[in-house]
């Protein structure tokens, strides 16, 4: 079913709910159509966000044609975006050619949250860590090397080394930096 059905469909159920008594809603939906109560409200759903849109728009307008030949399911997920990010991800993309599975990816996509400054930053740490667990090795590696050449040498290496990791675990005490 293509948006412009499925709108004129949303319509018409809107129109219906509004003439019956409170409570009547799903029973006359039961009686009177074959659409379940969620398909009834993604209908009216779709007639509430794209409707008035539609219609106001020039059949010529790149817009209309991409809502308008949008199929029913493709309508329904792009309603899990808010209404002011829904249109710039209609126009940035080609939604006739994406598959239901790719727009829904895409949806999910634009949905998430960005990552927080947290997140960066522990993944950050995490980089950091690798990197000097990294480079300790090879420290350790190279010192092994040097013992074998220059024992001496290898020595003072060491030496100055581990004064470095013991720099390090003292400012590793004081973090945060404590102001002065």
């Amino acid at each position: 079913m293509l948006l412009k059905n499925a709108i004129e469909v949303g319509r018409l159920l809107k129109e219906a709910k509004e003439l019956l008594n409170h409570g009547e809603w799903l029973k006359w939906l039961k009686e009177s159509v074959s659409f379940s109560k969620s398909t009834a409200a993604n209908l009216m759903n779709l007639y509430k966000a794209y409707g008035p849109k539609l219609l106001s728009l020039a059949d010529d307008d790149p817009n209309s044609q991409a809502l308008g030949n949008l199929t029913y399911t493709k309508a329904v997920l792009l309603l899990g975006l808010p209404e002011e990010e829904r249109e710039a991800f209609i126009a940035q993309h080609d939604l006739g050619a994406m598959t239901t599975r790719q727009l829904s990816q895409a949806v999910k996509e634009q949905r998430a949250p960005a990552p927080s400054l947290v997140t960066n930053y522990e993944e950050k740490y995490t980089a950091c860590c690798q990197t000097i667990t990294d480079a300790f090795q090879e420290l350790l590696t190279t010192l092994d090397q040097l013992a074998r050449l220059d024992p001496q040498t290898k020595e003072k290496c060491s030496q100055d080394a581990g004064q470095l990791a013991s720099y390090m675990v003292e400012r590793l005490k004081d973090q945060p930096p404590q102001a002065n």
